[in-house]
């Protein structure tokens, strides 16, 4: 159940709920769609209406308790800290286990939230760590994505951490970058993703603009969150055109694999918020995965991975000038960017892949359920 993210966003569908699938579960998803129902790779997902405003997001929680009380699953399992409530009221009605799943260290990333006034941000975190870490009580299972999260619940509840590392084994797909939008291999930089304030898109066309490579693009892909500034707004819709740089919108989950392979590097210059700090960004794994290298923010958890593995280059991602240093360095060592990624790639296969992840998740499941 989600009430923030789209159907077929890459942890919640095509990691947790495929896994799921394929070891036999009967998955409904319960997320903001287009569509009322449909299934998908086994997947039933039963739509919600799509709420532009975050105000009006309340209006699905009634929605998400209806639909999941009236499938008398045998596990919940929950997305989103603002249905910490609804999950409470699932359990006690349907009394069955209910699992919370904790993308993000959200006390931090309240403090950095640009609709709340800044002098309410403190107090509001304060006030939605006490709920969050009361209400967890209730829940059977916290699944968390990193071990600092596992660290702050520690001792609430039934924790588990599960990993947002790549997933290797990647259905064949048709696309290319070469046939779709005529990008030859290794002529282009990348990002993909969220594209937020805090995600440093702005500080990577900056040195982007700053290098003196007309051959060079830099290809951005994903979906636009809506604290993005008008002028960042501007030159994704073209109409403040910035030469060799590329919108490409919100492409297919698996056309990501094909855009990123190809790539001459892959960026990740997330700002020091308190929780970009530290977080376990999707994309590293992504990009590791795709077997480029990195140009990676130089904070906590991202820099254990990147200097153990030798897989890419580590910046202050408030500079822009470390920033088009670091795409020089690549661009003027070819066989040490090729070595990267080599080692990125390696790295993912034997380590940081979804397969040791999903076991993880499956193995929380025959617990919660031992006599099913």
């Amino acid at each position: 159940m989600t009430s923030v993210h789209p159907p077929f966003d890459p942890r919640i569908f095509h990691k947790e709920a495929q896994t799921l699938v394929q070891a036999g579960y009967e998955v409904v998803l319960i997320a903001p769609h287009d569509k009322e129902s449909e299934s998908v790779d086994g997947v039933h997902i039963m739509g919600l209406p799509r709420y532009k405003r975050r105000f009006h997001r309340p209006f699905n929680w009634w929605r998400i308790l209806r639909k999941a009380l009236r499938q008398k699953a045998d596990v919940h399992h929950f997305h989103d800290p603002e249905l910490l409530p609804v999950g409470l009221l699932i359990k006690l009605l349907s009394g069955g286990p209910v699992i919370y799943d904790v993308h993000e260290n959200y006390p931090e990333m309240i403090l950095t939230k640009e609709w709340i006034p800044v002098w309410l941000r403190r107090v509001i975190s304060v006030l939605f760590r006490y709920l969050e870490n009361s209400l967890v009580s209730f829940v059977d299972a916290l699944v968390v994505v990193n071990e600092k999260l596992a660290e702050r619940f520690s001792g609430k509840s039934r924790v588990v951490t599960v990993a947002n590392y790549s997933r290797i084994e990647e259905k064949a797909s048709g696309w290319t970058v070469e046939a779709t939008y005529g990008l030859k291999r290794g002529s282009y930089l990348v990002y993909t993703g969220l594209i937020a304030s805090d995600r440093g898109i702005s500080q990577c066309i900056q040195a982007f603009e700053a290098l003196e490579y007309d051959d060079l693009q830099f290809v951005c892909a994903g979906r636009v969150d809506e604290t993005v500034p008008p002028e960042l707004r501007a030159i994704l819709d073209g109409s403040t055109p910035v030469p060799g740089f590329r919108y490409l919108g919100l492409l297919p989950y698996e056309a990501i694999p094909g855009l990123l392979r190809n790539a001459l590097a892959g960026l990740l210059c997330f700002q020091p918020t308190p929780n970009n700090i530290l977080g376990t960004p999707n994309k590293l794994f992504e990009y590791m995965g795709a077997g480029i290298p990195i140009i990676a923010s130089d904070f906590l958890y991202i820099r254990d991975v990147v200097n153990s593995v030798d897989c890419g280059i580590l910046i202050d991602p408030a500079s822009t000038e470390e920033i088009s240093a670091a795409i020089r360095h690549l661009l003027n060592h070819p066989d040490e960017a090729v070595n990267k990624g080599e080692n990125g790639r390696r790295a993912v296969e034997e380590k940081y892949n979804w397969k040791s992840e999903g076991r993880k998740l499956l193995r929380l499941y025959e617990e919660l359920l031992p006599a099913r």
